[in-house]
């Protein structure tokens, strides 16, 4: 697509979409099995094959279909019936298929005039051909090529404002970290292997641990990151945003950017780009797993600490990599048993073949399918709200007459249910155990040995010798370089016996090695099958109950919350109230694990921060009946400042949909 802009090759850019349409159904269709087989990092290589078919020029090929390769841009003579050179349509037998060329006929001359007369019993062919004359009209497929070139341009402007804006933001409001946590940072860089330290900076700006910055990474930690996570949370979130930094992963996301702005048009190429995402933050677990930085219980107590601390945030997908993208399914995917390195290997072979031979077909075989229906993106509009330590931001704007504090957390009731967690350990545990096992059989595998012992030492010493030349040995007269000659030659003869005898005892070695490995598999297969089948069992019992927590009532649950809290910060905005009243207000978010309603609570005030601690504020608050001790202990410890806080919620609208983050 991207190659034919120059020439505008109507049919080449209508078979890319349709083939890049395609790749990116049968990815998104296969990336689940294949993560689970051959690894995730595999799964997330896929994505590169509709990319490369993106840029791919056209491949000759000995078959064509008329239907596209005769669309063009300009109108023909011999459709428009004017005189001049008309174009013939030729038909000539190939032995690997039919092709069908345009080439120039005989001029015809200017008294006579052209006509065409067709003559069918066929209603369908005039329809068919009144709908390739549309389709040749230079005028309409210059109106598309300049709506396409509109919406790409307006695709990556947007993205890269924003991601201007995000990294604006990020300089003006970033704080060097502690001299502990830098220490730390640079500790589990050495670990996970990242060469080049980039900088490590705290911020109200984000809730959670995230990465930013194409030509200078930073990882920006929040402000209470040392205070909100212990020492081995810290060091499995470091681990995940240094990876992502070593992997190059935010340049693989503008690239993501700058497809979804070629295909802005195709619905699928936003669905692609979601699971690209997940894809893209499995393969990042699973190289920190890798790597050691952290175990897989820990790691997935890190992402659940994160997810509950962030969830109402979002920061723009173009800009940075959170820690909390697409949580249920990567913990899934960690419970899934480690490939082993032949395994990925293989897969990474099978999936450079497959992708080859796609890339291969579709750009050289003409689509006959019909062009999918195109989905216009409107005009996108989006509106912020921000509670920060009472003072509320509305897209951005102060509001400089209303104070609000959250008398309980909205996540409450929404975080892992009671024993849930330990089941999570357990299994975890369980897995671990069969997994040793397993590597306890495979490390009585016998092994093949080679016994080369006593390499005629000998023979290199009289070689080396006889090539060791000093003032006193050296052959003098041509009798004594004819012997010296001989005793190399007959030494050369020796080695070569000693060599064949070596190659035999090799070969017998081998033929032992490999009988004693037949005994080994045929007793230990069955242990082996036994074991993996256990592991499986314990994945699936495990990616259940994951999956039976993290449904879609959760989701459905957490955005009603996301809702309730911004309902009731728009209608403290709007009540009228006197300087310094205060008001309660209460509204049911969603529901809990045990299916109660999940409440969200909110003290709003009239003035600015010092309302807050005005004494009126205080005892109005402490006295209201409706407030239990912990709301009224809440209140109060954030009008003193001694407890600090940030929500930030993004609702996203277009005209052809709606989204809530």
């Amino acid at each position: 697509m991207i190659t034919t802009l120059n020439t505008f090759d109507t049919a080449y850019a209508i078979q890319t979409v349709i083939a890049v349409s395609v790749l990116f159904a049968l990815v998104l269709a296969s990336r689940q099995f294949i993560a689970r087989q051959f690894g995730a990092s595999v799964a997330y290589a896929l994505w590169a094959i509709p990319v490369i078919r993106l840029i791919l020029p056209p491949i000759s090929s000995p078959v064509s279909l008329p239907g596209l390769q005769g669309i063009s841009p300009a109108s023909s003579p011999a459709m428009t019936g004017t005189p001049g050179d008309a174009p013939a349509i030729v038909h000539s037998p190939e032995p690997n298929g039919i092709t069908f060329q345009v080439v120039p006929a005989p001029p015809v001359p200017e008294t006579m005039s052209t006509s065409v007369v067709v003559h069918s019993t066929d209603s369908g062919s005039t329809g068919l051909a009144d709908l390739m004359g549309f389709l040749s009209d230079g005028a309409f497929w210059t109106f598309v090529l300049a709506l396409w070139a509109g919406g790409a341009i307006y695709m990556m402007t947007r993205s890269w404002l924003a991601h201007h804006s995000f990294m604006q933001t990020l300089r003006r409001e970033e704080q060097p970290a502690s001299p502990a946590l830098q220490a730390l940072a640079e500790d589990v860089a050495r670990q996970v292997g990242l060469k080049r330290m980039p900088q490590i900076a705290t911020s109200f700006v984000s809730s959670g641990p995230l990465v930013s910055g194409l030509l200078r990474p930073t990882v920006l930690l929040p402000a209470w990151f040392e205070h909100d996570y212990n020492p081995v949370q810290q060091r499995a979130a470091l681990a995940h945003e240094l990876t992502h930094v070593k992997r190059g992963d935010l340049w693989a996301l503008q690239v993501s950017e700058i497809v979804v702005a070629c295909l802005w048009f195709n619905p699928l190429a936003y669905y692609a780009r979601r699971a690209f995402r997940t894809d893209q933050e499995a393969a990042c677990d699973s190289d920190v797993l890798n790597s050691g930085a952290a175990t897989p219980h820990a790691y997935g107590q890190t992402l659940l600490k994160a997810v509950q601390i962030t969830l109402p945030e979002r920061l723009t997908a173009a800009a940075s990599l959170p820690l909390t993208h697409a949580l249920k399914e990567r913990m899934i995917r960690m419970t899934n048993p480690t490939p082993s390195r032949s395994r990925r290997l293989m897969g990474a072979g099978l999936a450079g073949i497959l992708g080859s031979a796609a890339l291969v077909v579709t750009a050289c075989t003409t689509a006959t399918a019909e062009e999918k229906t195109a989905e216009l993106a409107g005009e996108s509009t989006s509106e912020s709200l921000m509670l920060e330590s009472g003072t509320v931001y509305i897209n951005g704007k102060k509001i400089e007459d209303r104070q609000v504090v959250l008398l309980r957390d909205p996540m409450d009731g929404h975080g892992l249910p009671p024993g849930l967690d330990e089941e999570i350990k357990t299994l975890t545990l369980k897995i671990d155990a069969e997994t040793a096992q397993l590597d306890e059989l495979l490390a009585d595998m016998p092994e093949m040995e080679f016994d080369f012992e006593g390499f005629d030492e000998e023979l290199n010493q009289k070689m080396e010798f006889a090539f060791n030349f000093t003032e006193e040995n050296m052959p003098k007269t041509d009798e004594e370089w004819e012997a010296w000659a001989k005793r190399i030659e007959e030494q050369a003869r020796e080695w070569e016996v000693r060599a064949e005898a070596m190659s035999a005892q090799a070969e017998a070695v081998a033929a032992r090695a490999e009988e004693k490995t037949q005994v080994w598999v045929a007793r230990m297969e069955p242990r082996i099958k036994e074991i993996e089948a256990r592991i499986q069992a314990h994945a699936a019992e495990l990616e259940t109950r994951i999956d039976t927590e993290y449904s879609d009532k959760l989701s459905a649950s957490v955005e009603g919350t996301h809702l309730a809290l911004t309902d009731l910060i728009e209608e403290c905005k709007d009540a009228k109230l006197s300087d310094g009243e205060t008001r309660i207000m209460e509204k049911v978010g969603g529901k809990a694990h045990d299916g109660k309603p999940v409440k969200v609570k909110i003290a709003c005030v009239k003035g600015g921060p010092e309302a807050l601690k005005a004494s009126s504020t205080l005892n109005a608050v402490m006295s209201n009946p409706k407030l239990d001790e912990k709301e009224k202990e809440t209140f109060r410890k954030k009008a003193e400042g001694k407890s600090k806080s940030k929500w930030e919620i993004t609702t996203s609208h277009s005209s052809t949909s709606k989204t809530e983050d």
